[in-house]
């Protein structure tokens, strides 16, 4: 059975995790109504911490392993777990992340990828911009993007 509980991230959004024992299946920005609260399974505590500030700890590669990935592709997942490298305040186009993941023609693929990324800040999809440094888009809205943007040292979007 799934749950959810929620934390207040670094730039000031509340993030919703869903997760149950063994995986987190979502960290989004709003909330999943059809699921009931319960505290934070203990083994993803980590998480938590890291989502409230993700600027004092190395980034998470090994919390892709409790994340459920069973949903995507293996071409998005080798995107995801690029991403995962680039470190707090780096940004990237698509078209270096593309690179990054060994698929340098697939800049809009990339992109693809990124607007169904489930696990925000995990996988800092809003560290990616189009480009020229353009902000691009984000799935929870350009308002949040640039708060994360701003929150490691970006104030130019």
């Amino acid at each position: 059975m799934q749950f959810w509980d929620s934390v207040r991230c670094s730039a000031g959004y509340d993030l919703f995790i869903t997760f149950d024992e063994d995986r987190v299946y979502d960290i989004a920005s709003s909330r999943p109504d059809t699921l009931a609260k319960k505290p934070l399974a203990e083994r993803f505590l980590y998480m938590a911490e890291y989502l409230k500030d993700c600027s004092k700890q190395p980034m998470l590669i090994e919390a892709l392993d409790d994340l459920d990935f069973s949903w995507t592709t293996p071409f998005s997942l080798s995107v995801y777990r690029a991403l995962a490298l680039i470190p707090f305040g780096v940004t990237v186009t698509y078209g270096e992340l593309a690179q990054l993941a060994g698929h340098p023609d697939a800049f809009r693929a990339v992109g693809t990828a990124m607007s169904k990324n489930r696990f925000l800040i995990i996988v800092p999809c809003h560290r990616v911009l189009a480009a020229g440094g353009k902000i691009g888009g984000f799935s929870s809205g350009l308002d949040m993007k640039r708060a994360l943007l701003k929150a490691e040292g970006h104030n130019e979007f």
